[in-house]
């Protein structure tokens, strides 16, 4: 029997009971709020559908959460806080967010995504990223 699962997008403020299977898409570094000392990290994860939603740890959950959320790796979530997104904050376009904390129930799924990620991204040799210097193109730098 196989796990029931919803899309990012089927996933609201008030919505009960859901689980969404996501990759890990993007993971950044934790910054320290630039109004308060609260530390965060915000994370991309991504549904089969190459949909995205921001979620954010806080404090002691990007310690206990770095070994749990890895780069490119496939996870079952549940009972994370999701709110609308606040346009001053977001890392990335969506209208959620999803805030994990110590209630968020997470799985790992030993799952393959490597070719929703590289089928939504635009991959560059970092012999070429020169090119790139003076262009208002978004890059990150991904390594395996």
């Amino acid at each position: 029997m196989g796990d029931k699962f919803q899309l990012i997008h089927d996933v609201s403020p008030g919505t009960a009971g859901w689980t969404v299977k996501v990759v890990v898409a993007e993971k950044f570094s934790p910054r320290v709020a630039q109004r308060s000392p609260t530390k965060y990290q915000n994370l991309i994860l991504m549904d089969s559908e190459g949909s995205t939603v921001q979620a954010t740890l806080y404090g002691q959950n990007i310690t206990a959460f770095q070994d749990e959320l890895i780069l490119g790796k496939t996870y079952l979530i549940s009972n994370a806080l999701v709110k609308e997104t606040n346009a001053e904050y977001k890392a990335k376009s969506g209208e959620m967010q999803w805030t994990i904390s110590g209630r968020t129930r997470i799985r790992r799924v030993e799952e393959n995504n490597s070719n929703l990620l590289i089928s939504t991204y635009s991959f560059t040799d970092f012999e070429d990223l020169p090119k790139y210097m003076d262009s208002n193109v978004d890059i990150s730098i991904v390594h395996y």
